[in-house]
């Protein structure tokens, strides 16, 4: 990965710890998390209520010359990440797509794409996140599909992983 490419990633992991902080209750966040033997990159453990645990994975847009995005890419890293999440034990999971170029003000996945996020028991949908990351300005993340929650008894897991890990953000009492 160049240093332009990890800068990028960087700035759109805390843009999601930031989304994160300002969503959940009593969140604590981990960035770039081994979670039940899956890379996280952003993880989210809310301590308030039943504990409920947010997976994101994050790809980048890429452009041609003329300035236009890979379809082709979007689709495949789309494809690539559902498959990847749905071994994700989580109640909420995302897709974060980094838009490095802060040009994309909207965004609608293909209609393929988007009977693909559903569960296959329909108890759940996986959310898309788009992460503008203009250069001289704040990130900026927009939701274009809210996630749904899944079924998930995991309680256990995200009570063990909390004693077990330091968060790399959690509101101290």
């Amino acid at each position: 990965m160049k240093i332009d490419e990890v800068r990028l990633m960087g700035r759109a992991k805390n843009a999601v710890l930031a989304h994160f902080e300002n969503q959940l209750s009593i969140p604590k966040i981990y960035i770039d998390a081994e979670w039940d033997g899956h890379h996280v990159d952003v993880l989210a453990i809310n301590r308030d209520g039943v504990g409920d645990v947010h997976a994101v994975l994050l790809f980048s847009y890429l452009y041609f010359e003329s300035g236009s995005p890979d379809v082709s890419h979007e689709f495949d890293m789309e494809r690539k990440l559902l498959e990847e999440l749905t071994g994700i034990p989580a109640q909420f999971k995302y897709i974060g797509i980094i838009d490095g170029k802060g040009r994309r003000s909207g965004f609608e996945p293909i209609t393929s794409i988007k009977e693909e996020t559903f569960a296959p028991d329909g108890v759940g949908r996986v959310g898309f996140l788009l992460i503008n990351l203009p250069e001289d300005a704040e990130p900026q993340i927009l939701t274009v599909i809210k996630p749904e929650r899944f079924r998930a008894k995991i309680a256990k897991l995200a009570d063990e992983y909390v004693q077990q890990h330091e968060a790399d953000w959690e509101i101290r009492a």
